[in-house]
């Protein structure tokens, strides 16, 4: 059996250290722990910040600050979240900041936080329209970061709420104003073509 594991291990190389062992040793100075979470983290937070400045090169600034704020300051993760929900809090905060000096400001739709509850499940119809990356980029960063985080890094309410810094109710209803704003776009543009078909 240890020979198999052995063989095995030769394979596939080291295991990866936990985001906490990697932010631990990044804290102590180690340029591989932050290099490994620089390979897994990066991608994930390119996409994450294109969505919020909606500007490719903002987005890689964003990832890369992200990744060094977090070389300098991770002595100060005590670990009340997941790593990741903290690395994720950094670059939302970075990406509204950049947003702001890239003056991307026209076309968004202005949150509503007094919107009722709204139960119909749009969850699935939505994710699969084409033109979902385009309506998307009419929503505010609050909300195209709340559909983000849940629907294409899979965080739960929760954790969001901690990544932005604000309430879960927040959270909740920041969700129910995106479904509802991007169902209404979408269902205007599935109109719009078919008006266009029939033109």
């Amino acid at each position: 059996m240890r020979i198999f594991d052995t063989l095995r291990a030769a394979r596939t190389g080291p295991k990866p250290r936990s985001d906490e062992a990697l932010l631990a040793d990044i804290a102590k100075g180690d340029v591989s722990a932050l290099e490994e979470l620089h390979r897994k983290y990066f991608p994930k937070l390119m996409h994450f910040a294109r969505r919020i400045t909606d500007n490719a090169e903002s987005a890689e600034e964003v990832a890369n600050d992200a990744l060094m704020t977090v070389w300098r300051t991770a002595d100060r993760f005590e670990g009340r979240s997941k790593p990741s929900s903290w690395i994720f809090g950094i670059a939302y905060r970075m990406a509204l900041r950049q947003r702001e000096k890239i003056g991307k400001r026209k076309g968004d739709v202005e949150l509503d936080e007094g919107l009722v509850a709204d139960d119909s499940n749009t969850e699935t119809a939505v994710m699969h329209k084409k033109d979902l990356a385009a309506a998307l980029l009419k929503l505010t960063p609050e909300l195209r970061a709340v559909v983000e985080l849940t629907y294409y890094n899979g965080y739960l309410y929760t954790e969001i709420a901690d990544i932005l810094e604000c309430p879960v109710g927040t959270v909740k209803t920041r969700m129910m104003t995106a479904r509802k704003r991007l169902r209404e776009m979408l269902s205007d543009e599935a109109l719009e073509s078919s008006e266009n078909a029939v033109a």
